[in-house]
C-alpha cells in the first residue's frame, strides 16, 4: 500500500530532534558516497498574467541506510513584485482554491514501488531549518543565546524552532520590511516557544549584538550588511540572492550546504530570460567546504570565540527531502496517521 499524508499529518509525524539527527547522519552518508543527489532543474514557460512564469522544479536524492529515495517537485506560477523598495519573487496561490503545488514521492531502493506522496510544505520548512541548526553547531559559538532574524516567514520559523535544538537561544529579534508582519511573528513566536522575541525597525538592529544572525527572505538583494557582523557572530543566510558580497571575504570560515552550486535552468529555445527567473552569480564553489565536510571533520568549523562565520544554506538538496520523508513516513505509520491507496494504481505489467 502507499501512503497518502497532507501537511497536517506530517506536522503530528514531524519529529524535530530525530529529523535532526537522521539528516545528520544522511550527511555523513553522502560523503562517505552511500547516498546520491542530482542538482536541481527548472523549466521555465511564459504565462499569460503580465511579469509571471511557469516554473516547475525537481531534485532527487536517496540514502542506502534509509532505503528509500525522494522525488520533490514543485509546479508554480512566479511573479516579480516590488515591494518596499525590493523585487521580490512571489509564489501565486492559482491551483485550486488559493493553493500550491509541491509534492514529495518517497520509493523503495529494494523494490522500486512508491511507498509515499506528501505534500511539500513542512518538510520544505523544516530541512531549511535543521541543515541551519546542523550548520551552527560547527559555526556557532556554544553559548549563543541571541538570535537575530531577518524575515518573518515560515522559513524564520522554521529556523527558531530548529535552531533552539542545538544552542541554548534566549531572545530573538526579528526584522521584516512590513511591521505588521514582524509584530505578528514577534507575538506568536513568545507565545510558542516562551522566549523573548522582539519587532525590531530595521535589518541592522536584528543584526548588531546578535550572536546567530538569519536572514529568511524571498529579496532579490542584500538584506544586510556585513559590516554589522561583530566578532564571534555566526551568519546563516537560506539564499545567495540575500547575502552582502563582502560576507564571503569578511568571515574567517564560510560554508555551504553544497557545492552543486546553480540551478539548472531551461527556457524555451530563443528565449533568454522570464520573469522570475533568478541565475546565481558565477562563482568556484570548490572553495569552500560542505557541511558533510564539517560534520564529518574533513574540514574545521569555528576555531575561536572571535571569529565570524558564515554558513550559505545554499541550494535543496534531494538527500534532504529523502531523510525527512523516510522519518515522517515511519512516524505516520506507526501512529496510523494518512491514507493507504493500491500500490497496485501505480504498477503496469508493461516493461518502461
Amino acid at each position: 500500500m502507499t501512503l497518502m499524508l497532507n501537511n497536517e499529518e506530517i506536522e503530528q509525524a514531524l519529529n524535530l530532534k530525530d529529523c535532526l539527527s537522521a539528516l545528520e547522519r544522511a550527511y555523513l552518508e553522502l560523503a562517505a558516497g552511500r547516498a546520491v543527489d542530482r542538482q536541481t532543474t527548472h523549466v521555465y514557460l511564459p504565462h499569460s498574467l503580465p511579469d509571471a512564469t511557469f516554473s516547475f522544479k525537481s531534485v532527487e536524492g536517496g540514502v542506502r541506510e534509509l532505503g528509500v529515495l525522494a522525488l520533490r517537485l514543485t509546479s508554480d506560477i512566479v511573479k516579480e513584485e516590488k515591494r518596499e523598495g525590493s523585487v521580490r519573487l512571489e509564489k501565486l496561490p492559482l491551483a485550486g482554491k488559493g493553493r500550491f503545488l509541491g509534492l514529495v514521492q518517497l520509493f523503495s531502493l529494494e523494490t522500486g514501488e512508491l511507498l509515499a506522496i506528501m505534500p511539500d510544505g513542512v518538510i520544505q520548512q523544516a530541512r531549511v531549518g535543521l541543515t541551519s541548526a546542523l550548520g551552527a553547531t560547527v559555526l556557532s559559538r556554544k553559548d549563543s543565546r541571541v538570535l537575530g532574524l531577518i524575515g518573518s516567514g515560515g522559513q524564520a520559523r522554521a529556523h527558531v524552532r530548529a535552531l533552539r535544538l542545538v544552542r541554548p537561544i534566549e531572545q530573538v529579534k526579528v526584522y521584516s520590511p512590513n511591521a505588521e508582519r514582524r509584530e505578528c511573528f514577534a507575538r506568536e513566536t513568545e507565545r510558542e516557544t516562551g522566549l523573548s522575541v522582539k519587532a525590531v525597525g530595521s535589518a541592522e538592529e536584528a543584526t548588531r549584538g546578535s550572536d546567530i544572525v538569519c536572514s529568511a527572505t524571498s529579496s532579490s538583494r542584500p538584506v544586510l550588511e556585513a559590516a554589522w557582523l561583530g566578532p564571534g557572530t555566526h551568519y546563516n543566510a537560506i539564499r545567495e540572492f540575500e547575502v552582502d558580497e563582502a560576507v564571503f571575504e569578511k568571515a574567517d570560515v564560510v560554508a555551504i550546504h553544497t557545492r552543486f552550486g546553480g540551478i539548472e535552468h531551461y527556457l524555451p529555445p530563443g528565449v533568454e530570460n522570464l520573469p522570475g527567473v533568478r541565475r546565481e552569480k558565477l562563482r568556484d564553489w570548490s572553495r569552500y567546504p560542505e557541511i558533510g565536510d564539517l560534520l564529518s571533520g574533513k574540514a574545521p568549523g569555528r576555531t575561536s570565540d572571535r571569529q565570524t562565520t558564515f554558513f550559505l544554506n545554499n541550494m535543496g538538496t534531494g538527500v534532504q527531502f529523502a531523510t525527512l520523508g523516510y522519518s515522517i513516513y515511519r512516524d505516520a505509520r506507526e501512529k496510523g496517521l494518512g491514507r493507504e491507496v493500491p500500490t497496485d494504481w501505480f504498477l503496469q505489467d508493461i516493461k518502461p
